[in-house]
């Protein structure tokens, strides 16, 4: 049986965040257009990005997060995240973002996705790995089910952005049920 790397997928690979990673991270999460389907709210400064990464530098429980990279090149083009509030629960949160708007809508988040999911599931020895999505967000939806994510809930008028209340969709895959193709 031949194993496959945890880091790698199809299109992408994934690996820790940088120090020069930190120009991109700046441009991209003050970028209403990538910015606007994530939970971020408010601009981000030079130094709030370089103090991220840093604090990624640490080994923590509490999850870990990576700069997602083109597998061809080495060229990065987003940033993904597990976040564990409780090991014993063997359960995670999942943000995925891919900042570099050349790369949408062509596979690389599903890639992505899978990718980060499969690291969670067989690295860290998640049970659960869920997720947060705006109602509106149908691109991001079709991605996560696309992969194995099943709706399991909506949190009504749960954040207010845009001037407006926004429904937030709960979105959970268990180990076993990751679609790999």
């Amino acid at each position: 049986m031949e194993l496959q790397s945890p880091f790698e997928g199809r299109l992408v690979r994934l690996r820790a965040l940088e120090p020069e990673d930190e120009p991109n991270l700046y441009q991209w999460y003050n970028d209403y257009e990538v910015t606007q389907h994530l939970m971020l709210r408010y601009p981000l400064s030079h130094a709030t990005e370089r103090q991220f990464i840093e604090r990624q530098a640490q080994p923590a429980q509490a999850g870990t997060h990576f700069a997602i990279c083109l597998k061809e090149d080495g060229r990065l083009i987003g940033g993904s995240g597990l976040t564990v509030a409780l090991p014993e629960n063997r359960e995670a949160r999942l943000g995925i973002a891919i900042g570099d708007k050349s790369y949408w809508d062509r596979g690389y988040g599903t890639d992505a996705m899978r990718t980060i999911c499969r690291f969670g599931f067989e690295q860290m020895n998640m049970h659960r790995i869920e997720l947060d999505v705006y109602s509106h967000n149908e691109r991001a939806r079709k991605v996560y089910e696309k992969v194995g994510f099943q709706v399991e809930g909506c949190r009504r008028q749960a954040v207010f952005k845009y001037g407006r209340y926004l429904d937030v969709i709960v979105m959970g895959v268990l180990e076993g049920e990751l679609k790999l193709e």
